[in-house]
């Protein structure tokens, strides 16, 4: 204990020297049981031994003030020119003087009952009830056992909510920001849309009556979200939007995110890489109109296809909206719009399969044979690919894909699967993580640029992203540390 009064002690002063406050705070719950005049107590039921007994003064428990701030998880700090005694805890900062019945909470003057004291012994005690009081914990008293019993309950900083549990990805989010929010000491609760705006708003609206400083959201709907970041807003809670971004609200405080532009440029020119002669055919795939991302990726896409559509090299076969505006090098949202509404998979493998098979059902053996595909990600990729391989008239495919999911990884080393788009989530739980711990240290995440949501210009940090196929999949993947090679069998 001793060495972590220390290390604390040591925080203090630095931040006196440096003037910067460390982050601390407790996140899980904490349970302090004292017994007036023993110098045996608990925290959590586990024993520990007080180099001070809890002592009873005009009818006022006075506890060690070391050993209650270490216990609550709160920075200590003592100023032996001003006799003070100070505890940092979250947004709660405190003070009180020895010998003085006068304490500071935030800067606000509050009177005590009774006031911190030096004992003979050269300890200092502290009124146990304002000192648990003031950070946020509970006090009880039992006066048959004279035991004083100090709770401090569980906090909630961060509400996270995600799509769906249906896709590996979004359970490895899970995982990940667990991890990395509980390392960084704060508490966190994850929970997940299944497709619903409905349940996605429920969810936000559940988070904020539990207290939560910051939410993170990947909205399922862009523009219904909008609704639930406002409510999030109004609570006074800081938003960010995450690898999808919240439309039509000025309730985004900040955006996490990959260069999603370049997603689709990436595949396209993977696409591109890969044909030879012209007229090659070119089916189109896209994911949910409801989710600027799927915007976001065709542009990319269309900006490296177009010019390319343009020459003859590819021929599009399964959009005559596509093939109306592909004299058009720079669409419009509208005109986006249009051929999404065509090619949309919904982020849905169901619907990406069955599209897939209509498409093939009507076109000709002429517009078979050899074929591209621009598949939006990789669940999708996995479930057109499967179709066309089973049409007897398709004698190759290129497909594209994006995230780098397991089964999809196993695709591509099978040769299902051409490629896919490396986002690494780390480095997006990571700096969505930090950007929320910024917000609760009452500081500003970096950014790079803003991306425009229809109302407001969003702060973000757009990180970057890497073609992955066969050649370069144990590097990518395996190397990294992204993946263990145990997950896979075949590996180049």
């Amino acid at each position: 204990m001793r060495k972590a009064l220390s290390i604390l002690l040591v925080m203090a002063l630095l931040a006196g020297v440096l003037g910067f406050v460390p982050a601390v705070r407790a996140s899980q719950a904490v349970v302090v049981r004292m017994t007036i005049g023993s110098t045996k107590a608990t925290i959590d039921l586990k024993q520990v031994v007080l180099d001070q007994p809890p002592l009873i003064e005009n009818g006022r428990t006075l506890v060690p003030f070391r050993f209650i701030g270490e216990a609550l998880g709160a920075q200590i700090g003592w100023n032996p020119t001003n006799r003070t005694v100070s505890y940092i805890l979250g947004d709660k900062n405190i003070v009180l003087t020895i010998g003085s019945a006068t304490a500071m909470v935030n800067g606000v003057k509050t009177t005590l009952d009774v006031a911190a004291k030096i004992l003979p012994t050269g300890r200092t005690v502290v009124p146990v009830r304002f000192i648990s009081e003031s950070i946020g914990a509970k006090v009880a008293w039992n006066a048959a056992t004279r035991m004083v019993t100090v709770t401090m309950a569980a906090t909630l900083d961060v509400g996270i909510v995600l799509p769906t549990k249906d896709e590996p990805r979004w359970l490895q989010d899970q995982t990940r920001f667990n991890t990395a929010l509980k390392t960084a000491g704060y508490g966190a609760e994850i929970l997940f849309s299944q497709g619903s705006s409905a349940i996605e708003k429920q969810n936000v609206e559940a988070l904020i009556t539990k207290g939560i400083k910051v939410l993170i959201l990947c909205p399922q709907d862009a523009t219904a979200a909008a609704a639930a970041a406002d409510e999030a807003r109004a609570a006074g809670i800081k938003v960010i939007s995450y690898d999808r971004l919240i439309l039509n609200t000025s309730a985004v405080d900040y955006y996490v995110t990959f260069d999603s532009i370049s997603v689709g440029k990436a595949q396209a020119q993977y696409l591109v890489d890969k044909t030879t002669g012209t007229k090659n055919p070119l089916y189109l795939y896209a994911g949910a109109a409801s989710d600027n991302n799927a915007f976001l990726f065709f542009e990319g896409a269309w900006d490296v296809l177009q010019p390319k559509i343009a020459n003859g090299t590819f021929v599009i076969e399964n959009s005559s909206e596509a093939v109306a505006l592909q004299g058009k090098a720079t669409l419009t949202r509208a005109e986006m719009a249009k051929i999404i509404g065509q090619i949309t998979t919904n982020w849905d493998f169901t619907v990406a399969k069955n599209l897939a098979e209509a498409n093939l059902t009507v076109a000709t053996a002429g517009k078979k044979g050899n074929v591209f595909i621009l598949a939006p990600n990789d669940g999708t990729a996995r479930s057109i690919a499967d179709a066309f391989a089973a049409d007897k008239d398709v004698k190759s495919y290129v497909i594209t894909g994006q995230d780098a999911e397991i089964p999809s990884v196993q695709y591509i080393i099978d040769g299902k699967q051409s490629m896919t788009v490396f986002k690494d989530v780390r480095t997006l739980v990571k700096d969505a993580s930090a950007a929320a711990v910024d917000y609760l240290t009452g500081k500003t995440p970096e950014k790079t640029t803003t991306y425009n949501n229809g109302k407001i210009n969003v702060p973000a940090k757009p990180s970057a992203v890497i073609s992955v196929d066969k050649s370069n999949v144990k590097a990518a993947l395996i190397d990294s540390g992204y993946y263990p090679a145990s997950d896979f069998t075949g590996l180049p």
